[in-house]
């Protein structure tokens, strides 16, 4: 796997030769989780550490299973609406990109004693629940006109320092560059160098993702004189992150041979791990209750495919128009996230509501990548990683109000910037509110959830580190509505 150079504070997404560039990019997108659980639980920013009796809990705090007087079956479908405004040098662009998703399912099954069956154990419940970590729909563009440095400068730095494949394959990005004349080797030097251009160099690329990262649970919360409840549970979780670029340049004046080029490259990234929890809600009075839970970290077994293809129009002895693609490569290695612990505190107001409010500690800067061959293979990456991410704390508020059936949420949560040092604000943001309906048997939750947050892209660097650096400001809205039925 090739190394690629990159600016230190930086989360930038680079296009690969070799392979799909596995690096602490990839560590972090699978260690920052989003809101996730019911409408009920988004709706009051996430809080449920130690708040109880929701199917929130199976991929939360266990323990709040053993709250469960009856049975309950939830379904939460959602639309998620993405929205991008992207930064380079003084240009601006927009994009967008929606789609539908289910937020979480989940079955509890409860088993409680009568109030006039003794015994200091009152019952418990368990549960299998699904439920969305990340969705991974983004859509983003920039352009910008330069004389300086372009991507086939990044190119030629790069066969220069590594050379091009000795199998008779085209098995990187320079193989396929040199095959379609973008690239040149000049003996004397003992160097490649990029075909000339001159003048205003226009370069574009459209950047599209797709995919969730997602949990499934089976969970078991007991209930200990309904005061101390005790859960734990396990977690399968599963990873489909699908990334496709676009990159072109283009010049127009007619002394030099090159006119455009056309570069796409794609990846594909699954996994499948596992995880344990551990959580316990302790009622010191019926107005108050305090909760705490602990995930370990989650280890993936990660699967990655890619291509790259490269279309360029140069002149040349063999015409104007050239492409060439490498051969489909494949990779296997592992991943492992942080640990992550939660703690709570819940104050109710008898049939009025509550207020309630957890803070979640995670180390991003524990994530460790592997390869299921040699123990060296990511001793750099994880070392990046250890130096260049730090803990961060995410604090999470929120509050019910009660009238009647009427539910009335909202809240607040935020996540804190992962990085040691940087220039740019990695917070994220979520305000959320929402509206619901309880009835005996069933009830009906609708909930709004609007996130903010900055992220950073960069397309190529050169040798002396040089990089055009994208900014992109992220707004996105889900819209999640939980339908339950009690039996």
């Amino acid at each position: 796997m090739k190394s690629i150079n990159i600016l230190t504070g930086l989360a930038l997404l680079c296009l690969a030769g070799t392979a799909s560039a596995q690096n602490q990019v990839d560590a972090l997108r699978y260690s920052q989780l989003g809101l996730g659980g019911t409408a009920r639980v988004q709706g009051i920013g996430g809080a449920q550490a130690a708040l109880g009796a929701d199917a929130g809990n199976l991929a939360g705090n266990p323990a709040g299973l053993g709250m469960f007087r009856r049975s309950e079956f939830t379904f939460s479908p959602g639309v998620h609406f993405n929205n991008t405004t992207s930064q380079l040098e003084g240009n601006e662009s927009v994009d967008q990109r929606n789609n539908l998703n289910v937020s979480s399912l989940g079955v509890v099954f409860s088993n409680r004693k009568s109030d006039g069956t003794e015994g200091n154990w009152r019952g418990g419940a368990f549960g299998i629940g699904f439920t969305r970590q990340n969705d991974f729909q983004n859509k983003f563009n920039y352009q910008r006109g330069t004389e300086g440095f372009t991507i086939a400068e990044s190119i030629a730095d790069d066969a220069s320092a590594y050379g091009l494949s000795t199998s008779g394959n085209l098995e990187s990005l320079e193989d396929i560059a040199y095959e379609t004349y973008l690239i040149d080797y000049f003996q004397d030097e003992d160097r490649y160098y990029e075909t000339p251009r001159s003048g205003i160099v226009r370069q574009s690329e459209d950047v599209i993702s797709r995919g969730g990262q997602n949990q499934l649970d089976f969970s078991y919360g007991a209930s200990y004189r309904d005061r101390f409840y005790l859960g734990a549970g396990i977690g399968i979780g599963t990873i489909r992150y699908n990334q496709e670029r676009i990159f072109r340049e283009s010049e127009t004046d007619p002394s030099t041979a090159f006119e455009s080029l056309t570069l796409r490259d794609e990846f594909t990234t699954t996994g499948t791990g596992i995880n344990a929890k551990i959580g316990f809600i302790y009622r010191p009075s019926d107005f108050v209750r305090i909760g705490a839970n602990i995930q370990t970290p989650t280890y993936y077994a990660m699967h990655d495919s890619y291509y790259t293809a490269l279309q360029t129009t140069i002149a040349s002895s063999e015409g104007n128009t050239h492409s060439a693609e490498t051969d489909p490569g494949e990779y296997d290695y592992s991943l492992t996230t942080p640990l992550r612990a939660t703690a709570g505190v819940a104050i109710l107001a008898g049939k009025y509501g509550f207020l309630t409010g957890d803070v979640e500690y995670v180390d991003y800067s524990k994530a460790r990548l592997a390869d299921n061959e040699s123990s060296s293979e990511f001793s750099g990456v994880n070392n990046t990683i250890s130096t260049e991410y730090k803990s961060a704390v995410n604090v999470k508020v929120g509050a019910e109000g009660r009238l009647d059936i009427l539910r009335v949420r909202a809240g607040v949560a935020l996540f804190g910037d992962p990085y040691q040092n940087t220039n740019y604000d990695r917070q994220r943001t979520y305000i959320t509110g929402g509206v619901g309906i309880k009835q005996q048997n069933y009830f009906v939750d609708l909930t709004l959830v609007n996130s903010k947050y900055n992220s950073v892209y960069s397309p190529y660097t050169i040798a002396d580190q040089s990089q055009p650096v994208v900014t992109t400001k992220n707004r996105d809205n889900n819209v999640m509505l939980t339908l339950g039925v009690n039996f």
